[in-house]
């Protein structure tokens, strides 16, 4: 398959391979997933693709990731990578029932150290290993690529010599979109705590603004820690994160203009969301075990749940578990699969029979399969395109980071309901929305109407990735296509000016006019009343 796709793509236009260095930094198992697909689709197109990916975490399921085997795949373990594997898996288990957690005051603050600190050691250890460079050096890469989470990678890239294209593994990345002139997405998309257009009051705008202003802040926050320690690793001035990452012509993200919130952009914004689908395999699943058959064969209906490999079920609060259970025992008719990572005699004793705990599922197969009505999910982005290509209706229960918007962007399709994570102690109210999305055909014809309308997408999106990655190799120092009105500050882009100017010119003249029409009634009406 992978020879046959590398053929087509060389009839279709590439004559001159490449020599690419992806860098793909080990911290996020999305973020890794996504920069692997991106390797696979780059070398299917006939280009020589090194996978160089640095160890910040003890990520071991990397396994199968990577399908394409003309990638040269350089695992960089640092110094302390024994003690990374000492180190436990992190679950952020918090999470779960803090409302801290996703307050942006706490994020701007909290997040970047916290962020950069899982970065730090290795990153400092690659801006000091002059070998590693010498020998990446040698291999006269054209051009580099790199996740955009944070700078680490673009400062590396540097010190190679290499332009470095930024990629995302999310929707949007608002303070790296707007440096490649997307307008402010405020009003565009809907923010948790607010309403969307139109029905947004001013405290719903008033929100929007508070958000992004601490949101923008936490990120730019990781860059600029990032900067700082680049700068005193090297002990000499270094490049701003900013010049580097804007030297690209373009900017890859993972959003899919028919799933994302519709948003003003730019030719330099490219679209790659949902490139790590197949639409093939999504249409023709093959036949699940005889575990999982006999399981959907209990019930009509069946319900999927899993929270994603982060968020584990088994550290779910007491009182969340309880309203499951609640909604277990409610719903006799329907069978659930609950991803369950932890082994618990004493919990299964609290579960009605209905009910299968199961480490591992194999969800994409289980989404395919009509006999499951509903995927009960955190919303993460690799779920949320998964559910939205297998045409499956969608409880999202968001977590934390873009869940929350993840979860909006999916419902406003009609096929998906938003679930406040404390609302889960209600067992009844979980039951009501649960018994609603299974019995009511409205959110499957929705979900389907979704699925068709990605799965007839006018442009491919790994064809157009591809051109628009061989354009900006091709002109690596184009930048007419960002917006120069982006070099003004705030109130010139808004034209503020203007307006206040408008404002007060109108005020001014509404109060000379009053002022002469006072000075008129008393000059002549006034005077008559007064003969009178």
């Amino acid at each position: 398959m992978h020879c046959l796709l590398t053929f087509v793509f060389l009839l279709s236009g590439t004559t001159h391979a490449k020599n690419i260095l992806i860098i793909n930094p080990i911290f996020g198992y999305s973020h890794v997933k996504f920069i692997s697909k991106i390797a696979d689709v780059i070398a299917d197109h006939g280009h020589n693709v090194t996978l160089f990916q640095p160890f910040h975490t003890n990520m071991k399921n990397l396994d199968g990731l990577v399908k394409n085997k003309n990638i040269e795949i350089i695992n960089y373990y640092p110094d302390h990578y024994e003690d990374l594997l000492k180190s436990e898996d992190q679950t952020f288990t918090a999470l779960w029932d803090s409302r801290l957690a996703n307050n942006p005051v706490l994020f701007s603050f909290m997040v970047p150290k916290m962020i950069t600190g899982e970065f730090e050691k290795t990153d400092t250890q690659l801006y000091l290993d002059t070998n590693l460079h010498a020998e990446l050096k040698s291999r006269k890469f054209d051009v580099a690529i790199a996740e955009a989470f944070g700078a680490s990678s673009f400062f590396f890239a540097h010190l190679l010599d290499l332009p470095c294209i930024p990629v995302f593994s999310a929707v949007r990345f608002e303070i790296v979109n707007e440096l490649f002139g997307q307008p402010s997405a405020l009003g565009y998309t809907t923010r948790d705590g607010s309403k969307g257009a139109p029905d947004a009051g001013f405290l719903d705008r008033l929100n929007d603004v508070y958000r992004k202003y601490f949101e923008d802040l936490g990120h730019s926050g990781i860059f600029q820690y990032q900067n700082e320690l680049f700068q005193k690793t090297m002990a000499r001035p270094v490049p701003s994160w900013k010049n580097l990452v804007t030297q690209s012509p373009i900017f890859i993200t993972n959003s899919n203009p028919y799933l994302d919130f519709a948003v003003p952009t730019t030719a330099t914004i490219v679209h790659a969301g949902g490139i790590t689908m197949d639409l093939n395999k999504v249409k023709h699943v093959g036949p699940l075990t005889e575990e999982y058959e006999n399981i959907l064969q209990e019930r009509e209906s069946t319900v999927l749940i899993s929270f994603g490999s982060v968020y584990r079920s088994f550290q779910m609060p007491d009182n969340f578990k309880a309203g499951l259970i609640k909604m277990f025992e409610s719903l006799p008719d329907v069978t659930f699969i609950w991803k369950y990572e932890e082994d618990d005699a004493e919990f299964k004793k609290r579960l009605p029979k209905n009910v299968h705990l199961k480490k591992w599922v194999p969800q994409t197969d289980l989404l395919a399969d009509k006999r499951v009505k509903v995927f009960m999910t955190h919303g993460g982005l690799g779920s949320t395109m998964e559910v939205a290509y297998s045409a499956k209706p969608a409880l999202m229960v968001p977590i934390s980071g873009d869940q929350p918007q993840n979860a909006l962007m999916l419902a406003r399709h009609g096929g998906a309901v938003p679930y406040d994570k404390f609302e889960l102690q209600d067992g009844e109210k979980l039951t009501r929305v649960m018994k609603e999305m299974v019995t009511n055909p409205k959110y499957q014809k929705r979900a389907q109407e979704l699925f068709e309308v990605l799965s007839n997408q006018p442009i491919d999106i790994k064809m157009s990735l591809m051109k628009h990655l061989d354009f900006a190799m091709q002109f690596p120092n184009l930048r007419s296509q960002v917006p120069e009105i982006n070099q003004v500050g705030l109130i010139a882009h808004y034209y503020l000016d203007v307006v206040m100017f408008l404002a007060l010119s109108f005020a001014f003249a509404f109060y000379l006019l009053v002022k002469l029409l006072i000075k008129v009634y008393f000059k002549f009406i006034g005077k008559k009343t007064k003969t009178a």
